[in-house]
């Protein structure tokens, strides 16, 4: 399925229904969706446009366009909506996988190449698309394999997002477009990209398809320029038929390339080119192109994975299936559908209680289409996806059947739930018309939903009372004597009624707050923070608990949203209290961080003419002069336009004057004192007095050698410049200067080129390409010693290098932050969608980030001192080596298998706090035959308190270790194949183990046993398995008072008492996949079960499901861990990261914790939650600040920086509740 909606995604786009996010882009969102007759379909909704009518205009020519080329070719253009506020493209869904993603390969889905006559249908359905869409007057201008996708009925070509007709003077304008492997060399001479630039793009196509590799690589434009102009291809894994066509296509004059329609011809046999109808060619070339088998199984349509679930149900609950899906849907006034949650409680009201566990499966047999949130009593049925509403013709029809009828019911519903609330009066029965309009729809037969016993007992009652109102009308005079005896018994009850229904009130009020916070959170940290605070302050509840906390530990702390300009790059004070911006029209602003606004309007430097101007901006330490520095050049770069370095007063906003700097003027940065500033005039680098605007120091010249390919970088501090000649990519030296003297005072050799200086000079950053071409290595340098620290970080070339921390102690690259010694030490943004890199360090623990996109929303502001790790990790093995090891309950011993390569099978034993080994390495005894095996162990447990541990490998072999005895014993009676599992008790008394696979190779049977040793005696306590099976046993757990044994076996978790070794039955079912990994809360009745990516908790007494899976992590769960008081779940992901989640509701508390190199194996809790312990495959150990704050609350406010305005509680906060300033001034006091 497509990725889920995202909060703030509509849920109708005109009359589609989307489903979920199919892919996001610079032009917009693209959402798989349903039209009202159920047709999938794919919706592109553009953002940026609406503002533009001229843009609107460019992209409706080219969805015309498009609708020109024949629909077997391309994704047929639907429907074009381009009115603001919400311009949409329809188009059709093409069901299939790009040709990128399978040449490359996804997930679990090997890349494959494509030979033969896969290969020659590919090339004809690819021409087959280039010659219609040539036939139409149309270039794509950006086929590349992503836009090739193979579909049911064979190749499409996707995304006309920068088409142009060719018929108008757009295809000729400047710039490039496309990706560049795939861009004619012509393109990259200046030249209009025609439709022969489509076809030298179909050439290098088929080489990716046939060879799993781009036709002309490199790692920028320059050398992928260069490789396009001059490498030919290596072409011999080309069938014979299809390489002179694609060398041709190749060719480097477009002159020289064949048309679409030639290749097309030549491909299909037809000696006729040029002749007959170019439109019977297209249609050959399409029916050449069908396949005869899918090449990659296609993603199932909402309606289809709904209709398997009906069918996979008896009768008797198929019947119930309208009960539960129509009461997710509310018709509107103006024949619309929207969709609520149903409350368990309102679905289970039933007097049949088989009936309720029926409704129950049902619930359970639609997932992921319906989900359970919330915890019971407060359950809630939501419909996860309501494009079902849409897609699933069975649910169509019966919503179309039913659509007046569910009207009255949510009528009736609605009545309920008033009258049950208020305590069942008899004024809030239903009267009058509405009592007609119920009875008569309750009446009909084979009318759905059914009522439940609530809303019947509402019928009951209004009809009852109206019978009763005529008598109580006779009988008024009769009881008129008895009225104030009456209203003052009443009196208290009426009270009584009131407040219980206020509590009621504001506890609902409080948790849908709640909910809404955690929307906010990625998008709008301030409005998150805010809804946070007045959830709790209406009433406290956990959701309102877990949404503060959620909030504090999250380093989100704030997005520049009402910033009015395009940033592209930002610098701060030393205090990081303020902001200077500088935006892509050249123009400067102030930002106060506290207040949260913009300081008076933007400066300028000069007004330029031309749209590239070099310029830098810096701000003093103590905030109170601005600087900048900017040229302008004509457009052949040979003459000055303008220049100027000039200095304001940031306090009075007036220029304190221009600096005298002759040259071309691009770079400045302040020195610690505020007192200078060091300007890089494009010839040299010189200091100049602030006070008196002259130079007050010796200038460094750029170059000696007269190379005028030089980099040149400024530390922080003002103190050292680096000067390199670019030599490209390896080794060249690094020269450091004294800008106080001039003198040099380093010279080393690095590889690559200096792109950061650490304050002061004393650390130096280089990045060196990587041959895969979309790659960096970078690599940190002692400036003293010339000597390399720690090994080379990989990067993306996107990953900005710099700032360094105030300190001089921590450099970021990209959005991770590295300790200058070589170690990582955090990340910023693991939980926001597109690319971010950290622009600048705001003080010592707050980050500011910039987004590439350039949008108004793309400055954010982070705390680094939050959910980070220490920044001294325990590593025991190399890089990129998984070490097998095994962490005690406490967190503070390690054991590994060989780390450190101290001789064969020796097992070390370290203290995770002091991060150094304890006594000598233990090896395995010698054999004691020639046939004896010795094999490593691929699995370790370590007692609680570290004095014991045990190990197994795959051969069945089970050791205990004493290192404080120095001795080794072997477990006699285990499995005959893999020790797959293995648990130790609380105590630290009895071993668990679970078996696998036999031996290797060929041998495929699984003796799966579960049998509990005696740790201190080392004997076998279960003469009978516990369990045997041919499954493997993958997870074992025991609870926390040692009574309760858990082991997952295939898609069940079985349950033993440990004291008499008796199973509790039944066992867990209905998991959806293997039960990876086990861990017991510390009632020792709650059990987290992790199945692939996401994590279920069971209630191991009721053998009942707690609330919906818990999804976060983007590969398998690995790891599972309680903390001692069991309201937070932490979890471990082949991802990398660690999610920490509230137990309560399931919600995630702040953001991902990013550090890990390697998939997480152990999470430990200390017996307070303020740290956190993880390992991960290299048995690097890393302890986590989880700490939570004293008052989140203040936390919050703090984020937000205001109170929420009376606006807002209207739209946000329930009626009834009176306005509250959530967040008052530090005057007012909170």
């Amino acid at each position: 399925m497509p990725d889920r909606l995202e909060p703030g995604d509509p849920q109708q786009i005109g009359e589609f229904w989307p489903a979920g996010r199919l892919g996001a882009g610079g032009q917009g969102v693209v959402y798989d969706a349903y039209g009202p007759d159920g047709s999938r379909v794919a919706v592109k909704v553009l953002h940026g446009a609406q503002e533009s009518p001229r843009e609107l205009e460019r992209m409706a020519a080219e969805a015309r366009a498009a609708q020109r080329v024949a629909s077997f070719c391309t994704a047929r253009i639907l429907q074009v909506r381009l009115e603001p506020p919400r311009p949409y493209i329809v188009s059709e869904y093409i069901d299939g996988l790009s040709l990128q993603d399978t040449v490359n390969g996804t997930g679990d889905r090997p890349g494959r190449r494509f030979a033969g006559d896969d290969l020659h249908r590919l090339g004809i359905g690819v021409v087959t698309a280039l010659a219609a869409i040539h036939q139409a007057r149309v270039v794509h201008r950006d086929l590349k394999p992503g836009n090739v996708m193979l579909g049911p009925d064979g190749p499409r070509l996707i995304d006309f997002g920068i088409a142009r007709v060719l018929d108008t003077h757009s295809a000729t304008e400047g710039g490039f477009a496309g990706t560049l492997r795939y861009t004619a060399p012509e393109v990259y001479a200046g030249q209009p990209a025609g439709a022969e630039a489509d076809v030298f793009a179909w050439g290098a196509i088929m080489v990716f398809a046939a060879t799993g590799e781009h036709a002309f690589e490199g790692w920028a434009l320059p050398e992928i320029a260069h490789a396009v102009r001059t490498h030919d291809p290596d072409l011999t894994a080309l069938p014979d038929a299809l390489r002179p066509l694609v060398a041709a296509a190749l060719a480097k004059d477009p002159l020289a390339r064949p048309s679409a329609r030639a290749i097309l011809a030549a491909l299909t046999r037809d000696p006729r080119e040029g002749a007959g109808d170019v439109q019977d060619l297209v249609a050959a070339g399409a029916a050449q192109a069908g396949l005869r088998s899918r090449w990659e199984p296609g993603d199932p349509a909402l309606g289809k994975v709904a209709e398997d679930a009906y069918r996979g149900l008896p009768p008797h609950e198929q019947s119930l299936v309208p009960e539960v899906f129509l009461r997710c849907v509310v018709p509107g006034e103006d024949g619309s559908l929207a969709t609520r949650p149903v409350p368990a409680a309102e679905l289970a009201d039933r007097d049949d209680p088989d009936e309720a566990r029926s409704l129950e499966r049902v619930v359970h047999a639609f997932r992921p289409l319906l989900a359970v949130a919330g915890e019971r009593p407060d359950e809630q049925i939501v419909l996860a996806r309501p494009a079902v509403l849409r897609a699933w013709p069975r649910l169509r029809r019966w919503v179309e059947d039913e659509r007046e009828g569910l009207g009255v019911h949510h009528r009736v519903r609605q009545a309920a739930r008033t009258w049950d609330g208020h305590g069942r009066r008899r004024g809030d029965v239903l009267t009058g018309a509405h009592l007609d309009e119920a009875v008569r729809w309750a009446t009909l037969a084979g009318r759905r939903p059914s009522l439940n016993r609530l809303e019947r007992g509402l019928l009951d009652a209004s009809t009852r009372a109206r019978t009763a109102r005529s008598r109580r009308v006779r009988a008024a005079a009769a009881v008129l004597a008895v009225t104030t005896v009456v209203s003052l018994t009443a009196t208290g009850w009426a009270i009584r009624a009131q407040r219980t229904s206020a509590d009621q009130r504001d506890i609902a009020a409080s948790r849908q707050l709640a909910a809404q916070s955690r929307q906010f959170g990625g998008t709008a940290p301030d409005k998150a923070a805010l809804l946070a605070v007045a959830a709790h302050g209406i009433r406290e509840t956990p959701e309102s608990r877990a949404a503060l906390l959620s909030i504090a530990a999250n380093p989100a702390r704030g997005v520049l949203r009402d910033y009015r300009g395009t940033p592209v790059s930002v610098t701060a004070d030393r205090a990081g209290r303020l902001l200077a911006i500088r935006n892509d029209d050249h123009t400067i602003a102030l930002w106060d961080v506290r207040k949260q606004r913009q300081i008076g309007d933007f400066f300028r430097l000069f007004r330029p003419t031309r749209p590239s101007v070099a310029m830098s901006v810096a701000l003093s330490p103590d905030g109170r002069t601005l600087a900048a520095a900017g040229t302008e050049v004509d457009d052949d770069g040979e003459t000055v336009l303008n220049r100027a370095v000039r200095l304001w007063d940031v306090r009075t906003r007036r220029p304190l004057g221009d600096l005298p700097v002759s040259g071309r003027p691009g770079s400045v940065v302040f020195s610690s004192d505020g007192r200078s500033v060091a300007v890089d005039n494009g010839a040299e680098v010189a200091l100049w007095d602030v006070r008196t605007r002259r130079r007050s120091g010796p200038a460094v010249a750029h170059s000696r050698s007269g190379n005028s390919d030089f980099y040149v970088v400024i530390d922080a501090r003002a103190t050292t410049v680096a000067i390199g000649e670019e030599t490209g990519d390896g080794p060249s030296h690094a020269e450091l200067w004294d800008l106080t003297t001039g003198r040099r005072t380093a010279r080393f050799p690095v590889r690559g080129t200096v792109v950061a200086v650490g304050p002061g000079g004393r650390t130096v950053v280089t990045e060196e390409h990587l041959p895969s071409g979309d790659r960096q290595s970078v690599r940190l340098w002692d400036a003293r010693t010339g000597r390399q620290r720690g090994g080379a970080i990989t990067s993306s070339l996107s990953s900005e290098v710099g700032p360094f921390s105030p300190d001089g102690r921590v450099v970021a690259i990209g959005t991770q932050l590295w300790e200058v010694g070589g170690t990582h030490v955090g990340s910023i943004g693991a939980d926001v969608g597109g690319p971010l890199s950290v622009a600048a360090f705001a003080g010592e623990n707050t980050v500011v980030s910039l987004g590439e996109d350039g949008s108004t929303e793309a400055v954010r502001l982070w705390d680094v001192g939050v959910h980070q790790p220490d920044h001294r990790p325990l590593r025991v093995g190399r890089a990129e080596e998984d070490v097998v090891h095994g962490l005690s309950a406490d967190g503070r011993t390690l054991v590994t298998d060989n780390a450190m390569s101290d001789g064969p099978l020796a097992l070390r034993t370290w203290d995770v706090a002091g991060g150094r080994e304890t006594g000598r390495a233990m090896r395995l005894p010698a054999p004691t035959a020639p046939t004896a095996l010795t094999s490593p162990p691929d699995s370790i447990v370590v007692t609680p308190d570290g004095r014991v541990f045990a190990t197994g490998n795959v051969y069945g072999e089970l050791r205990v270790w004493d290192p404080a005895a120095r001795r080794v014993f072997g477990l006699e009676g285990g499995p005959e194949g893999r020790i797959s599992a293995m648990a130790v008790s609380p105590d630290g008394r009895v071993l668990a183990t679970g078996g696998g696979a036999r031996g290797e190779g060929t041998d495929t049977s699984v003796d799966g046993k579960v049998q509990l040793w005696d740790l201190r005696t080392r004997t076998l306590l279960t003469e009978r398995p516990l369990f045997s099976s041919g499954t493997e046993v993958s997870a074992l757990a025991f609870s926390p008072d040692g009574g309760t044994l858990a082991a997952g076996i295939g898609r069940t978790v079985r349950l033993w008492n440990v004291s008499d070794r008796r199973e509790l039955t039944p066992p867990i079912g209905g998991i959806s996949g293997q039960a990876g990994v086990l861990a017991f809360g510390p009632d020792d009745r709650t059990l987290a079960v992790a199945t692939g990516n996401s994590v279920v908790l069971w209630d191991v007494r009721d053998r009942r499901q707690i609330g919906a899976p818990i999804t976060g992590h983007s590969g398998p769960v690995t790891a599972l861990a309680f903390s001692r008081d069991g309201t937070t779940l932490a979890t471990g992901g082949d991802d990398h990261l660690v999610n920490l989640w509230n137990v309560t509701d399931q919600s995630r508390i702040g953001a991902p914790l990013a550090g890990h190199t390697g998939a997480v194996r152990s999470l430990v809790f200390n017996a307070a939650t303020t740290t956190l312990t993880t390992s991960d495959d290299e048995a690097t150990v890393r302890r986590w600040n989880i700490a939570r704050p004293a008052d989140p609350a203040a936390i919050a406010c703090s984020i937000a920086g205001r109170s929420l305005t009376r606006a807002e509680w209207a739209q946000y906060v329930a009626p009834g509740i009176g306005y509250r300033d959530v967040c008052p001034s530090p005057s007012q006091g909170r």
